[in-house]
């Protein structure tokens, strides 16, 4: 019983690992490119929103980590009560 919670937890970090990259990733590539196409399109040369919007890219990222892991871990407490009651 206690190999499978261990087990559990690494699949469990393992994902939330991998979710981070994948929405870091596509959050940097979207800010990245739509920053390039405002950039061209209002200043021609400078790149004030790439710069920007890679940024909320990456902020987004990090606060959708954070809120999956305080979701679980609020939902791990509350899982450890349940199985102390049963």
């Amino acid at each position: 019983m206690a190999q499978n919670k261990k087990n559990e937890s690494v699949l469990l970090i393992i994902n939330l690992i991998t979710q981070f990259f994948v929405e870091t990733f596509v959050g940097l590539a979207i800010g990245y490119f739509g920053g390039k196409y405002l950039d061209q399109w209002l200043f021609g040369d400078k790149d004030l929103f790439v710069y920007i919007l890679s940024l909320l890219g990456l902020l987004s990222g990090l606060v959708n980590l954070i809120r999956r892991v305080m979701k679980n871990i609020d939902g791990g407490d509350q899982h450890e009560k349940e199985d102390e009651h049963h």
